[in-house]
């Protein structure tokens, strides 16, 4: 049996991308194999008080709460675990979630457990948090195997003195939620869409919308308010925070996925776009192609707008290519299912 355990976040509880879902969605689908849990979010933007006093005492509550939970979690698994059991984390080296205090509970009652771990945090924000490799390696050294959703990632945890041997680079899943009918354009003029807030490029996607006045970006600014960003900008629409229904609907709407990224380590944005059937126009760094080919994806250089340019307007002046990329990213998606990412687990030395 694999006991999962996930972060649930307010602002995507029960998302079709995100990795609760995918706990939930692996118990329903095999529970022969999983019993998924999750631990619920006491501290987000949304509760957290601007005040800097009173909120580092919501954080410290928070903080309480949340292994208070754990604890029910840790003493439950440390019932009910037999020899060959995983117990596998999500989103670990999160600090805002107790995913280390649960090993290291669970660890003191059954020392033996073999526990496996998701990171899923760009090595710029792992800089940010562990700037000490042996804080990372003190993380680490409960963990039987560490999986990644990108190669790059791999690179850097192996870097930073997790030993090779623990790493395994796996993918992003995505949900069939997101498998749409891939539709000839909407209209005479390309539909450009751009989501996600994690290192992104803001800067630099101005100057591709201010260069490219002919076509009409949507872009989802998510929990952040970029108004003073493109204030100046008239083919614009900019989208705050929807509930996924309604972000799905904007996505179906539209004909190509931008995405100006300083980083990627495996992104719901990229695999949604390509299940949704839209062609990707993405910066060429980090793990990007690990899941997408220049059959479906035109890559660019992150220091040209020329560069995204150009392949905005080369989109956009030739149908049948754009209609080769769309179906073209539909397939590539098909290759990131639940029951894929089932089957490597299932593959895997326990």
């Amino acid at each position: 049996m694999i006991y999962l355990v996930s972060q649930d976040w307010i602002n995507t509880s029960n998302n079709h991308a995100g990795m609760k879902y995918l706990c939930n969605k692996l118990q329903e689908m095999y529970p022969e194999f999983y019993r998924a849990y999750s631990i619920p979010c006491f501290a987000c933007d949304e509760i957290l008080s601007k005040n800097r006093v009173v909120r580092k005492l919501q954080l410290w509550y928070a903080r309480y709460q949340a292994k208070k939970y754990s604890d029910k979690i840790a003493k439950e698994l440390s019932v009910v675990l037999k020899k060959g059991d995983v117990v596998f984390l999500t989103e670990y080296l999160e600090r805002l979630s107790p995913m280390k205090y649960i090993v290291d509970k669970i660890r003191f009652f059954k020392p033996d457990t073999v526990f496996w771990a998701i990171v899923h945090l760009v090595p710029a924000k792992l800089e940010k948090s562990y700037p000490k490799d042996d804080e990372i390696c003190r993380w680490m050294e409960n963990i039987t195997r560490v999986f990644t959703f990108g190669q790059t990632l791999s690179d850097y945890l192996s870097l930073r003195g997790v030993p090779q041997n623990k790493i395994k680079t796996s993918f992003h899943y995505v949900d069939d939620y997101y498998l749409s009918e891939v539709g000839t354009r909407n209209s005479s003029q390309i539909k450009v869409i751009a989501m996600g807030n994690q290192m992104r490029n803001q800067k630099l996607l101005h100057e591709i919308v201010r260069a490219n006045p002919n076509v009409h970006f949507t872009i989802c600014q998510g929990v952040e308010n970029m108004e003073s960003i493109f204030k100046d900008l008239d083919n614009v629409t900019l989208i705050p925070f929807v509930p996924e229904p309604e972000l799905r609907l904007y996505m179906e709407h539209s004909d190509v996925s931008l995405n100006v990224m300083q980083d990627t380590i495996g992104s719901n944005v990229i695999v949604t776009s390509l299940a949704m059937g839209l062609a990707m126009v993405c910066s060429d760094v980090g793990s990007i192609r690990d899941y997408c080919d220049e059959e479906n994806t035109i890559f660019c250089d992150n220091s040209s707008v020329e560069s995204f340019s150009r392949a905005i307007k080369c989109l956009s002046s030739n149908g049948s290519l754009l209609m080769k990329m769309k179906v073209a990213a539909q397939k590539r998606s098909l290759s990131f299912s639940i029951e894929k990412f089932h089957l490597a687990l299932m593959n895997m030395e326990w």
